[in-house]
């Protein structure tokens, strides 16, 4: 199937009545990653993820869901419907059992389009809305906005099987779809028509401005024929809302915030903004040197006769020849210098309107002083990209970084690095002692760094891979394959000796390494043929207990004469299946309850394979967190506790054993967190560590 179009994006967000300068939360456009499934690769996913109820969840709710959107629409096989109806069914399972199971309620609509060749799919549950313009025919969906019947469905997670209305339209260039919330639909049809037929996007956003008098959340596309030198890039796990820099953003009127931007990968939107740039100015210097040309030809035509002219000879040709190319370098170069200058004030003017605008905002509205205040971050991080450093933007960070803490009980640390190694992807931390082991899941190895006496620096030279637990490495009679997890063991009854740290293989294959002692163990796992997909494992009481989220399942290895030498047995047995498929991470108390933690941030607990009653308490503005990536079960007696990691928020949080909200952390820098993958802690030092990209980083509580 050829490729037909390319997406032109621009966003509309206005609150209390203000134009916010950031695309709304919940707003994302997403190209196929690699690894979509088939017929899915030159697809192209839009959404809009919409508060909905009488809670409205922090910001990153939002963001959450519209990239679990996009992972399952991206992820599911069949049809173009049947993959939007497979995003919708799971969104809708994960936040119907939440509210069946906690008391505080969370419910959101949600408006998607799927760009499949010249097919547009449109879909929705709950109160999205979108209008199609097509060769001059708008067509609103749902069909009458005037019927609040049609228009107001329920919304996900309020019944067990989402109400989805979909429908089709043949695309062509230039026909344009607004997402939107319901607010839209108090807009008279006439006057959007009007809006949708303005020349270019910016246009477009600037006459819906003034028809929006307090609320909106819109998304504009426009559809145009990959005839722009820009390249479309097929980014695995990248989307457009993340490419701050490929925004080619026209200067906004003091009444609009919009946004404009390709789908194209960062360099390309830079080759095509210095090609445009380098067009207007070769245009310029050719009518500078057209009336250049003709006076030269005036100087140099041969004279009549009995006439003598003193601008004459080689001199004259030389000067007829470099006088252009001197021209045309002067002109680009003054160009290109000023680009940069001019885009980085546009920049600043940008975010200064934002944090004026965010500073004018009643400090009662929460939710707009949020969404103000993080806009102002997103402006400035664009921004520093163009030229970092500045001040004024540096205080503007401040300011809301401090607002912003302030609303949610963050607590701000300096964080120092401990140690880095290239080309690695640490997704793994394991504490024990004076050393630290992290595990590279790009390069299958794990690491050994020991810590000097404060646990916040590195004893030098000390950072070294662990010999035994590399992919192809010797272990015994086995070759070590990918590396799934380490844990440490203290309890060896299924192994060589206590005390020491195991990795597990996706073959099934154990090796343990021990810092102080010779351990050469190592042994392979039966029933491996029932895994599907494995992700963390741990040992309690001599058990080895590996999550497999894909199978549905805990496997549980028994102990017996140091090894494991049976099939597993599973945890869940009998009616007591739960649905455990989006968990990430897990843990064991002292007393056996096991905390499985799902990727929407829900925690829940078992006992004996039972459900035990737990929920998050006393999280500022009572919003637990809503996204996590990997958890640190801390049984410590002195100081038990909960650490989660929320890669989408850059914060660590730390509640009790029982889910009592204790404190969330952040970095100044918020860049280093932008990989945050796992967390441990060190009670004896009162420091705690996580792994991010390539570094495991360090602070302290």
């Amino acid at each position: 199937m050829a490729f037909e179009y390319e997406a032109l994006v621009g966003h509309l967000y206005i609150v209390n009545g203000r134009a916010i300068s950031v695309a709304p939360p919940g707003a994302l456009v997403e190209v196929a990653p690699k690894k979509a499934q088939r017929g899915r690769e030159m697809d192209t996913f839009f959404t809009l993820v919409l508060p909905s109820g009488e809670v409205t969840a922090p910001a990153s709710f939002y963001e959450q869901m519209a990239v679990l959107a996009a992972e399952r629409y991206f992820s599911s096989s069949g049809s173009v419907t049947s993959g939007v109806r497979t995003l919708f069914n799971a969104l809708n399972q994960n936040l119907y059992e939440h509210n069946l199971d906690h008391q505080r309620r969370y419910e959101a609509s949600l408006i998607c389009a799927v760009l499949h060749g010249d097919d547009l799919f449109v879909a929705r549950v709950g109160a999205g809305v979108a209008l199609v313009h097509i060769d001059g025919d708008l067509q609103p969906f749902p069909a009458a906005f005037e019927n609040d019947e049609v228009l107001f469905g329920p919304p996900l997670g309020v019944q067990p099987i989402p109400d989805i209305k979909m429908t089709r339209y043949r695309v062509s260039s230039g026909a344009r779809l607004t997402l939107a919330d319901a607010n839209l639909a108090e807009v008279n049809m006439e006057h959007m028509r009007s809006a949708l037929t303005q020349p270019d996007i910016s246009q477009v956003l600037t006459s819906f401005k003034p028809l929006i008098p307090r609320q909106i959340i819109m998304q504009v596309i426009e559809f145009v024929p990959p005839e722009v030198p820009v390249p479309i890039a097929v980014l695995e796990a990248h989307s457009s809302a993340s490419l701050s820099s490929a925004s080619i953003t026209p200067t906004p009127s003091p009444a609009i915030t919009e946004q404009t931007e390709y789908v194209v990968s960062r360099g390309a939107a830079a080759r095509y903004q210095a090609q445009t740039g380098l067009s207007r100015a070769t245009l310029r210097v050719a009518n500078g040197l057209d009336g250049m040309g003709k006076i030269l030809r005036r100087m140099t035509a041969e004279p009549e006769e009995d006439q003598r002219r003193w601008f004459s000879g080689g001199l004259t040709g030389g000067l007829v020849v470099l006088l252009p190319v001197v021209l045309v370098v002067a002109v680009v170069v003054m160009w290109l210098g000023g680009t940069g200058v001019s885009e980085f004030e546009l920049c600043v003017s940008e975010a200064t309107e934002a944090t004026t605008t965010a500073r004018q905002i009643a400090s009662s509205d929460r939710a707009g002083t949020l969404a103000a205040w993080n806009g102002v971050l997103v402006i400035v991080e664009r921004c520093n990209e163009i030229r970092a450093g500045d001040e004024q933007l540096a205080s503007f960070v401040r300011e809301g970084q401090t607002i912003i803490d302030t609303l949610n009980d963050i607590r701000r640390r300096d964080v120092v690095t401990i140690a880095s190694f290239p080309n690695a992807e640490l997704t793994r931390i394991v504490q024990r002692g004076e050393d630290l082991y992290a595990l590279d899941d790009r390069n299958d190895m794990v690491y050994r760094v020991t810590v000097s006496s404060n646990g916040l620096g590195a004893v030098p030279n000390s950072a070294q891979q662990v010999p035994r637990m590399r992919r192809s490495a010797a272990a015994g009679q086995y070759t070590v394959g990918d590396i799934l997890d380490i844990t440490w063991a203290e309890d060896g009854r299924g192994l060589s000796q206590g005390n020491v740290l195991i990795a597990l293989d996706r073959n099934g294959v154990v090796v343990e390494y021990s810092p102080t002692f010779l351990s050469q163990g190592a042994q392979s796992l039966l029933g491996t043929e029932n895994w599907n997909t494995p992700v963390k494992m741990t040992v309690w009481q001599g058990r080895l207990y590996i999550l497999d989220p894909g199978a549905n399942q805990i496997w549980r290895y028994e102990p017996s004469g140091g090894s494991y030498p049976n099939a597993p047995t599973e945890y869940f047995t009998g009616a007591n299946r739960f649905d455990i498929s989006q968990a990430v991470d897990f843990g064991i108390d002292d007393n056996g309850r096991v905390y499985v933690l799902l990727d929407n941030g829900v925690l829940n607990v078992y006992r004996s394979a039972e459900p035990v009653s737990f929920g998050f308490a006393n999280f500022p503005n009572d919003e637990p967190p809503t996204a996590a990536n990997g958890m640190f079960l801390n049984a410590d007696p002195v100081s038990p506790g909960i650490y989660m990691v929320d890669r989408a928020g850059r914060t660590i949080y730390e509640s009790t054993l029982a889910g009592t909200f204790i404190s969330s952390y952040r970095t100044f820098n918020e860049d280093l967190y932008a990989s945050l993958a796992d967390v441990v802690a060190d009670n004896s030092k009162r420091v705690i560590y996580v792994v991010s990209g390539n570094s495991i980083l360090a602070f302290s509580k």
